[in-house]
């Protein structure tokens, strides 16, 4: 397994990249490990008289970060009340027409910053892209999701004045309304406010918090409980897993597929706020098999391919997918792109679910009893399990299968739920920025520099917004 070592604020992280699964060739038998190779950190013609750039050698090149200079908000200093929260949200929207991925990951890293607690110990501080610690952990570094969002975060954070807590919570809450889902922050009322004022920390918050991938409905009520949650209002949050990645190229319809070589793609179910989560484990033929071998599937490197660039829509990050790929698996992948239908179906692999024999598998059948690959994770299933009334008759699991059913059945009491379990998870142990402050209300719409006008580009209309923001039609990463 590569180690990518990098440099966040003065901090060596280290950034170990892991997959769940790996290739082998079809045809060779062979071996081929993942992860892939973050290039964009490679510069071999380096300013180092840079005071913000920090190096490393890593496979003969000079490797280079390059970050602002800037402190996160620990101290006394922080003032919610002056930041221009509307000019922030535009920084999100930014982000989000940079790549829609980004809009995942916020989504993504609201939970896993805000749910790493224990004994009243961490929450949502910033932590999860400002230390090391957690950088590092497994649940962290899949596809490299918190260092890249990591330089987004920073640079909203700086540009705007905020705390990195709440950028990823602003973020993540803007996220659903960009996705198609509910305006969290918009909707808000005086009896359930939007808050901000979140202090930065630089020390991680408690490792293995959060659910487990493999949680069965008991233990998925424990961490219910734990963080304070009902059951509806924790099942509610697991449907944000309709932008899971692993969908890849699957279109909103749940049953064709994009492909990215010959259309953009940008608009597929990964990208899309909808309660496809409860209707696909409300519905599919599904088994969990404990101590055995896990799942594999046949499929060409072109598609491998096409999977890779379906999780993300700008130039930016495809060109990095395609450069990765090709060090890593040591491919043409201007010639895989070239191959003709014929070249292509010869040139296979063997995708496993996971490299190792696991406890437990899902495993899940179409209508013709044809085995499908499950999208989603053994968490998940266990759920889907209980919404069928598959598993034992109990209170845990009737409440869940309860939740299930209703989210299913109407998108706006899941929105509602999730609105209200979301602001309860971004404020759960919160050290906020007055010690006897519950936070700042907002609604999105603060702006103290004044207002300017601002024309879009493709329709020359002139709206007026914030002197700090961005306008609606930009785009944002670093």
């Amino acid at each position: 397994m590569l180690i990518n070592q990098i440099i966040l604020l003065n901090l060596l992280i280290l950034i170990n990249i892991n997959y769940s699964y790996q290739f082998k060739q079809f045809k060779e038998n062979k071996n081929i490990k993942c992860p892939f190779v973050n290039l964009e950190k490679i510069d071999l013609k380096p300013n180092i008289k840079d005071k913000n750039v920090k190096k490393y050698k890593h496979n003969k090149h000079e490797v280079l970060i390059t970050y602002p200079s800037w402190k996160s908000k620990e101290n006394k200093n922080y003032n919610p009340k002056k930041v221009d929260w509307s000019s922030v949200i535009s920084g999100c929207h930014a982000a989000c027409n940079f790549d829609k991925r980004l809009c995942n990951f916020y989504v993504r890293a609201s939970a896993h910053d805000s749910l790493s607690i224990a004994e009243s110990y961490g929450g949502p501080d910033g932590s999860l892209v400002l230390t090391q610690d957690e950088l590092n952990r497994p649940e962290n570094n899949y596809d490299l999701f918190a260092y890249k969002l990591s330089k987004n975060a920073l640079s909203l954070a700086k540009r705007f004045d905020a705390s990195v807590a709440d950028i990823i919570s602003v973020c993540g809450a803007y996220a659903v309304k960009y996705t198609g889902g509910i305006d969290i922050i918009g909707s808000s009322t005086e009896e359930e406010p939007f808050l901000v004022g979140r202090m930065d920390s630089t020390t991680p918050n408690p490792a293995n918090q959060l659910v487990p991938e493999n949680a069965d409905t008991n233990m998925f009520n424990e961490y219910a409980n734990k963080f304070g949650f009902t059951l509806s209002e924790f099942t509610a949050l697991l449907g944000s897993h309709a932008l899971i990645d692993e969908k890849e190229c699957l279109n909103k319809d749940r049953i064709t597929y994009c492909d990215p070589l010959v259309s953009n793609c940008n608009d597929i179910s990964m990208y899309y706020w909808d309660n496809s989560y409860y209707q696909d484990l409300c519905s599919k033929n599904i088994t969990i098999e404990f101590n055995t071998y896990p799942n594999e599937f046949i499929k060409t490197k072109k598609q491998l391919l096409r999977n890779e660039l379906c999780k993300f829509t700008s130039d930016y990050f495809r060109n990095e997918v395609k450069q990765d790929i090709g060090i890593e698996f040591e491919l043409n992948v201007e010639e895989i792109i070239n191959q003709d239908i014929t070249q292509e179906n010869n040139d296979l692999m063997i995708e496993v679910d996971t490299p190792f024999i696991k406890p437990s598998v899902v495993k899940v059948y179409d209508m013709s009893n044809n085995l499908e690959q499950w999208r989603y994770t053994t968490n998940d299933a266990w759920l889907g399990l209980a919404c069928q009334n598959k598993l034992e008759n109990n209170n845990i699991n009737n409440q869940i299968q309860s939740a299930m059913n209703m989210f299913k059945n109407n998108e706006y009491i899941w929105d509602s739920t999730y609105t209200t379990a979301y602001k309860k998870m971004i404020n759960n142990n919160v050290k906020w920025f007055k010690k006897k402050s519950d936070g700042f209300k907002i609604n999105g719409n603060e702006c103290n520099s004044g207002y300017k006008t601002y024309i879009i580009q493709n329709t020359q209309e002139q709206i007026k917004i914030c002197k700090t923001a961005f306008g609606p039609d930009e785009k944002f990463y670093e």
